[in-house]
């Protein structure tokens, strides 16, 4: 794989080519010549400089992004997957999702207060959440620093219903070692559910609630994939797909897929009672400690796949230029999860081991590629309605060329972190129906 350090020049580079400038990805609705003219005025804007680092082909490539403030002080890193310039526009996105992290940085910050545990369980909104539910058992009395988050169909013109409020450290990875000054830590029993899934930028709102929302159903789809096959919550088999109904685009993507990381891949739909179409890919025949994978979903099915594919190659293109190394983090998940069987089950995800039958890949079965961000998202919004779950979002920026939102869907899983190394208790839906299995501490 080529390696190309190139700092901001890289990026005026792109934008002075004039190549793909005019292209438009799915989900989105604005061109990527615009799209990185945006985001370079939001680094201007916040004073950051971007180390940009090339991996991989032109066609394919992943983009690393180191962000330094004023002060040169690293304060974001990420990478972005995408076929040619979108991969740069999709690290350079990531990069400012990355950096508004940071409750600190919050535009919104007036609209935070503490609750106790017991209101924070006792709202309507968070009915469906096993885990803010338990938070309310565990600490009832304890000061739960919130942040306020307004319903996502606000966004299309809908009403929506109540606000929901949302405790910052299930968002901020770090807020343990930047708490607010009058937090009392009650919260660190449950810190390891902290999860950054749902924060997105685009260059409009509709765009960025669009990501963040398929981000959470992803992660949702995949916690319930492992529900069924490592604890008991339905059928534990895998849909495989088969990889001879691929479109002649996407057959060629995963062909450069397999060339690239030198191994034949699998293809397994994740979809569960959301009903927006998901994937994970994999290497399906390797001994792995902790199996390596890409996941994807999107209502574009096609998209949803090109997406799953792509990140299974930003991955493993990472692992290999990136500060962590796999054997080693596989190593430190395997220690973890030592006393936890379902959950070390399920972060190695041997596909060897589970049965599985095949499916056609069948494109049409979704939305059109040409469907623009406001239809995704009352789709997406309604999709999510059917199974009595609602998203709520905040907006993390103050008015500029780029918005980051923060989008919680309470009722959605995060099961998925045990692959991380956390022996995690269902966090939505599943929480009734997982009630009395053991194998985790909460």
């Amino acid at each position: 794989m080529t390696t190309e350090y190139a700092d901001n020049d890289l990026l005026t580079a792109v934008l002075q080519g004039g190549a793909q400038r005019d292209d438009v990805p799915p989900e989105r609705e604005t061109p990527i010549g615009t799209a990185l003219t945006a985001v370079r005025d939001w680094l201007t804007a916040e004073r950051l400089t971007p180390d940009i680092r090339r991996y991989g082909p032109d066609t394919a490539p992943t983009y690393e992004v180191r962000l330094h403030d004023a002060d040169g002080v690293l304060c974001s890193r990420s990478s972005g997957k995408g076929l040619g310039h979108r991969s740069l526009a999709s690290a350079l996105f990531e990069s400012a999702e990355h950096y508004h992290l940071d409750w600190r940085r919050d535009a919104g910050a007036g609209w935070s207060g503490f609750m106790s545990g017991r209101a924070v369980a006792g709202q309507p909104t968070a009915r469906r959440s096993a885990l803010l539910r338990r938070l309310g058992g565990i600490m009832p009395d304890a000061s739960v620093f919130t942040r306020d988050y307004v319903p996502v169909a606000t966004a299309l013109g809908q009403d929506g219903g109540s606000s929901h409020r949302q405790p910052v450290f299930l968002r901020d990875g770090g807020y343990q070692n930047w708490p607010h000054p009058q937090d009392d830590g009650a919260f660190r029993p449950l810190w390891h559910y902290t999860s950054s899934a749902g924060y997105a930028a685009g260059t409009t709102l509709h765009e960025a609630l669009v990501h963040a929302i398929n981000e959470v159903i992803e992660r949702d789809a995949w916690s319930c994939q492992l529900a069924r096959s490592y604890f008991g919550m339905g059928e534990p088999g895998l849909v495989v797909v088969d990889p001879a109904t691929l479109t002649t685009e996407l057959r060629a993507l995963a062909d450069d897929v397999e060339e690239l990381t030198g191994a034949p891949i699998l293809i397994v739909s994740i979809a569960c009672d959301t009903g927006v179409p998901a994937y994970v890919v994999c290497d399906g025949s390797a001994d792995e400690m902790i199996r390596l994978i890409g996941s994807g979903a999107s209502p574009v099915r096609a998209y949803a796949l090109q997406r799953a594919l792509l990140e299974y190659l930003q991955v493993r293109t990472m692992f290999q230029h990136g500060p962590v190394n796999a054997d080693t983090e596989a190593g430190q998940i395997t220690t973890a999860l030592a006393r936890y069987p379902r959950h070390l089950a399920a972060a190695r995800f041997d596909v060897r081991t589970l049965p599985r039958r095949t499916e056609p890949f069948r494109p049409e079965d979704g939305l059109p590629v040409e469907a623009t961000p406001e239809q995704l998202l009352r789709h997406l919004v309604d999709q999510l309605a059917a199974v009595g779950v609602h998203a709520y979002h905040r907006v993390l920026t103050r008015p500029g060329s780029i918005t980051v939102v923060d989008v919680v869907a309470p009722g959605l899983e995060l099961l998925d972190k045990a692959r991380a190394g956390y022996p995690v208790l269902p966090t939505g839906r599943l929480g009734a129906a997982m009630a009395g299995q053991g194998g985790a501490r909460p």
